[in-house]
């Protein structure tokens, strides 16, 4: 039987900060492992900041790398495997008032899915910058409008069960596998065999989003990545990230995360931060 996980509850080392009846919460696994099969009262989204980790519920798996982030409808059983490296999350567990927020605003979905796009996608990674601020510091307002954005972003999730082509997950490998060349629609449709219009309409109605916007955030997911593990220049990140030049980094990665490249690497750095600053809280 799967053991039910009270809110604030994770497996892993946790530190949680409760604010405007949600739980922000910051988990690492150090090693390799495999988690039990588990459910968590409260609906909730991660976001994956270091390692890799691959989730499973019922039919549908999730392969995280750093920054893929995920909703997960309450009360949904699912198994989990950390990966060789360990892991470190950052999860947003919403309470019932924004749980009946999201129903008023056209339901809230009782299902696992990849959150996609430039918007929906990096407004998790936005609250983890407030989560580490130093509780004086931390702006409430600003999380209580991070956490509108989220909850209205849940009526258009895509259905639990979807019936994809098979040639769509081939276009996604072959985007993700060269993300940072330049991408042509004609040639992309001609792989899969295709015409280019149906495959721009079939992967933004599967998607929400354009294969533009997908280039665009595996870069950045790529840039930020490297901004955390890594000592390289601003330049040098930009150009093995698939960026024209520094000043494209910037703006791309400002306008997801809402941060610049260098405060993003601070704000990434568990050293970085200052005497008292960061969230306090137990481990569960």
């Amino acid at each position: 039987m799967a053991r039910a996980l009270a809110p604030g509850e994770f497996y892993g080392s946790t530190t949680s900060v409760r604010v405007a009846d949600a739980i922000l919460s910051e988990v690492t696994h150090y090693e390799r492992r495999t988690l039990p099969a588990h459910t968590h009262d409260w609906p909730y989204f991660s976001v994956l900041l270091e390692g890799s980790y691959v989730e499973t519920t019922g039919r549908t798996t999730i392969d995280y790398q750093p920054l893929t982030a995920v909703f997960h409808g309450a009360h949904l059983t699912h198994s989990d495997e950390i990966g060789a490296e360990g892991s470190r999350f950052f999860l947003i567990e919403l309470g019932p008032s924004w749980v009946e927020l999201a129903q008023e605003l056209g339901g809230i979905p009782e299902h696992m899915f990849e959150l996609h796009g430039e918007h929906a996608s990096w407004l998790g990674l936005r609250l983890y910058h407030e989560f580490r601020e130093a509780e004086s510091r931390r702006n409430a307002s600003a999380i209580e409008e991070l956490l509108l954005e989220l909850c209205a972003y849940l009526p258009s999730a895509p259905p639990p069960e979807r019936d994809e082509p098979p040639w769509l997950a081939r276009v996604i490998d072959i985007v993700a596998a060269d993300f940072r060349a330049h991408y042509d629609l004609r040639s992309l449709a001609e792989k899969v065999h295709v015409h280019p219009s149906h495959l721009a309409r079939t992967f933004h109605r599967f998607h929400r989003r354009t294969i533009g916007d997908m280039v665009n955030g595996l870069r950045v997911r790529e840039a930020c990545r490297r901004l955390a593990e890594s000592d390289a220049t601003l330049t040098e990140i930009a150009s093995e990230s698939g960026f024209s030049d520094q000043s494209h980094m910037t703006r791309a990665v400002r306008r997801l995360t809402g941060s610049t490249p260098g405060a993003y690497r601070k704000a990434m750095r568990k050293e970085s931060w200052p005497a008292g600053a960061g969230p306090k809280g137990a481990t569960a």
